[in-house]
């Protein structure tokens, strides 16, 4: 497994852009990233295990607690949680295709680099790096490519939503909440080693046959 290194130019320390080594690419600071590369991070965060698994966990919270003005068949019975699953999903997939779109055609890097400060330092660090990225060749820059993203994400779903939930303020809603979702993605990466550092003291089974799967905590 490639180890990160550190850069004279950056004192982050570079990490995965999934926030595991084992299933997504390393920015190890050895230059911009490769279409390969570029491809194989979309392909892990969109069809990915967790990519696939997540948005189940989202449908049946959803099922459990259903919006009161929505039809029956988005709140009962299989096809409606078929349903809130394949939004879930449709809107992860094109949050993340949109992504790697725009980082693409505009030369962004967002793959998510720790901070080394203290931990209100980490906090600030993980929240401003949804909005600001860098360049491949290493500028500092707004992160169009996560804006962007996530308004694919909240849009998407106004093709398909029943009616009243398919308009403009409902898909700015959803935006809204892929970009707070982007934040809890980087606070989770930037405090991975503590949290699971905690679940292992706690002897919660995780890994090796245990509650949460290898592929899920390895790399962490």
């Amino acid at each position: 497994m490639q180890t990160p290194v550190q850069t004279p130019s950056d004192s982050r320390v570079p990490v995965p852009v999934g926030g595991d080594a084992l299933f997504a690419p390393l920015a190890t600071g050895e230059g911009p990233e490769t279409v390969k590369q570029r491809f194989e991070g979309w392909s892990v965060l969109t069809f990915g295990p967790r990519a696939l698994a997540s948005p189940a966990f989202v449908a049946g919270i959803r099922m459990a607690h259903p919006k009161a003005a929505y039809p029956k068949t988005w709140k009962d019975g299989s096809g409606a949680f078929a349903r809130n699953y394949g939004d879930a999903l449709a809107s992860k997939a094109s949050l993340q295709t949109g992504r790697f779109a725009v980082a693409w055609m505009l030369h962004e890097d967002f793959r998510y680099r720790v901070s080394t400060g203290k931990r209100w330092v980490r906090v600030r660090h993980a929240i401003w790096w949804t909005f600001e990225d860098q360049s491949t060749d290493g500028r500092r820059r707004f992160a169009v490519a996560n804006v962007v993203g996530a308004a694919a994400g909240g849009f998407i779903g106004d093709s398909y939503l029943p009616p009243g939930f398919n308009n403009v303020s409902h898909a700015g809603e959803r935006s809204a909440i892929r970009l707070g979702w982007l934040v809890f993605e980087n606070l989770n990466r930037e405090f991975a080693p503590e949290i699971f550092r905690v679940v292992r003291k706690t002897h919660i089974p995780v890994g090796n046959g245990g509650m949460l799967p290898e592929w899920w905590v390895r790399g962490r």
